[in-house]
This record gives structure tokens, sequence and C-alpha cells, in this order.
């Protein structure tokens, strides 16, 4: 019976992703011309950090149409995601900021699959509560994997928004959303854990993979 339901709930969530993939796919086309576009006169104005913030957009954009619907993709994949995502994160960042950024992602030796877009929310929260235009922030990423785990670490400085800031609470949905994924496709087959400080952020995922 338990199994069952089990099964039930993840067909009810990938129906709803897919049909969320649709919904993005209204016009596709409009929106690549439209990045290519943009493109094209960043690099005619030799705006070379913008041009390559828009191809790196296109990139994760087409990942987010083509590769969203799948239930497993290869890890490689969605690590050169993380890549993309943190290369653009990186592009509001000042220079000057004292902001001290680690990232460790190691690529497969072998054929790995993973759900897709199941890490992202976490480099997105760390950069969100992360980062202080006024103090000192830091952000280590690490994925390392053995033959039956996948192994991702996120710890961040934590820069809590004020009481009147309306995205104060915001970082719960994205993180409740990482936890019911986990529940239905990796049933017994993940560790998910946050600690939370006065002034840091971490955050463990392990999952098995055999």
């Amino acid at each position: 019976m338990i199994s069952e339901k089990r099964t039930f709930l993840t067909e009810v969530s990938q129906t709803s992703a897919e049909l969320g993939a649709l919904r993005a796919q209204i016009n596709p086309h409009f929106l690549f011309n439209a990045l290519n576009t943009l493109y094209a006169i960043a690099m005619k104005e030799n705006s070379e950090k913008t041009a390559d913030g828009i191809q790196k957009l296109g990139d994760m954009m087409r990942f987010m149409l083509q590769e969203n619907h799948q239930n497993r993709i290869p890890l490689a994949k969605e690590i050169e995601y993380l890549h993309n995502l943190i290369e653009i994160q990186q592009l509001r960042l000042d220079d000057n900021q004292q902001i001290d950024l680690k990232i460790n992602l190691q690529n497969p030796d072998r054929e790995v699959f993973i759900a897709p877009m199941l890490l992202n929310p976490l480099v997105e929260n760390a950069f969100k509560h992360g980062i202080s235009f006024r103090n000192a922030s830091w952000i280590y990423i690490t994925l390392t994997h053995d033959p039956e785990h996948i192994f991702f670490k996120v710890h961040n400085s934590y820069h809590p928004k004020s009481e009147l800031d309306p995205e104060k609470d915001s970082h719960g949905i994205g993180l409740d959303n990482v936890r019911k994924r986990l529940d239905l496709l990796y049933p017994d087959k993940h560790q998910f854990s946050i600690q939370v400080s006065e002034h840091d952020y971490f955050v463990s995922l392990i999952l098995t993979i055999v």
C-alpha cells in the first residue's frame, strides 16, 4: 500500500514537472532569438562580460527546456548547469567586494545519473542569503562522489534579511521543494541536513546512486 502510494505521488510529481516544462516552451524560439540579438549587441559594443553572461543564460535555458523533463540526466550535465549558474551569479558581484568563493565540482569518471535541477536551489540559496555588500562574505561549494554515493555540500556566510524585506523567508520554499523531491525520487536513499547559526549556513546532501 505504501509503495503504491509512493508510486502514485511520484507519477503526479513527474506529470506536474512535465506540465511546467510545456508551459516554459510556449515560445522558446522567440526567447532564444531575443538572447541571440542581445548577445550580438553586446559583442558589437565590446561588452564581453555581458555577452558571456547572455550566452550562459541561453545554455541554462536550453538545459531547462531539454533536460528538466527527464527522470535522470548525466551528472556531468548537472555540473555544467551549476557552473553556468555560479558564473552568472558572479557577474553581479563587484571585484572589490570581500567575497571568498571556492568551488570544487568533481566531474564523474564514469556514467552517473541524477534527477535534474536537484542541486541548483541549494546554490541559489547560498548566493541569495550568503552575500552582503557591507560585510565580508564567503561561499564554499563541493561535489564529490564514490562508486555508491554523491556528496554535495554548500557552506556559506549567513546574512539574514531585515524584517521589512518581503523575501526574508523565501529561501524556505526552494528547500521544501528539494525535501519533497528527495522523498519522492530517492526514498531511503538520501541524507539531507541543514545547520544554521547566527553567522553561517551549511547544507549537506548525500545521495545513494546504486
